[in-house]
């Protein structure tokens, strides 16, 4: 039996058979939730984490309600990326075609990396998830030196709710002792929006 393994495996690998690997693999958003206004800019973060194994290249595509966002510019975080290729087809229609990220380093990047950062103008009022997945074209995450992308990764997207004017921002904040004596700071924000039709918008941020 065990004389028959070592062909079996030859051929999946001849056929270019997928084999994903199981870890806690995910690329999210941050802040998770914003609270704006219309005319305002909001700046998103995508951050990779739970990578047990290193990567060197991935690609994603992103998703949001043009009616509500549209895409003024967008970074690549280098380091630890020093090739990278966005695309753009239509400025206007709420989708990224492609994020792609690659890193020349030996061995990948390890987990816990900023892959770049988008930032929207608010033109209109509403609640819109910003959504991130794999780039049907050119496939997820690789592991270093694989030509397919084995890696199973899990997207978490951001919500960004928009009203017509955000009027109050309220932080709350106090100073208690931690476990070992040091001085340690809490803090809670309320952010409070209207939406032209009359409609509160309201968001806590601890």
């Amino acid at each position: 039996m065990k004389g028959l393994l070592t062909p079996i495996v030859g051929i999946f690998a001849l056929l270019g058979v997928l084999v994903t690997t199981a870890e806690a693999a995910t690329v999210s958003i941050t802040p998770s939730s914003s609270l704006t206004s219309v005319g305002a800019t909001v700046t998103l973060s995508i951050e990779g984490s739970g990578f047990t194994s290193n990567t060197d290249r991935g690609s994603f595509t992103t998703t949001w309600d043009s009616s509500i966002l549209q895409l003024a510019s967008f970074t690549v975080a280098n380091p630890p990326w020093d090739a990278s290729f966005v695309i753009d087809s239509d400025p206007n229609d709420g989708l990224l075609d492609t994020f792609s990220v690659l890193t020349t380093t030996t061995g990948g990047v390890a987990s816990g990396f900023l892959i770049g950062t988008l930032t929207f103008d608010v033109v209109g009022d509403g609640t819109t998830t910003v959504s991130l997945a794999d780039d049907p074209l050119l496939g997820g995450w690789f592991a270093p030196g694989q030509t397919l992308p084995t890696i199973t990764v899990t997207y978490e997207g951001a919500t960004v709710s928009a009203g017509s004017c955000c009027c109050m921002v309220v932080r709350f904040g106090s100073t208690g002792v931690g476990r070992y004596g040091e001085a340690q700071e809490s803090c809670i924000t309320i952010a409070i929006g209207f939406t032209r039709d009359g409609g509160l918008r309201v968001a806590v941020f601890v």
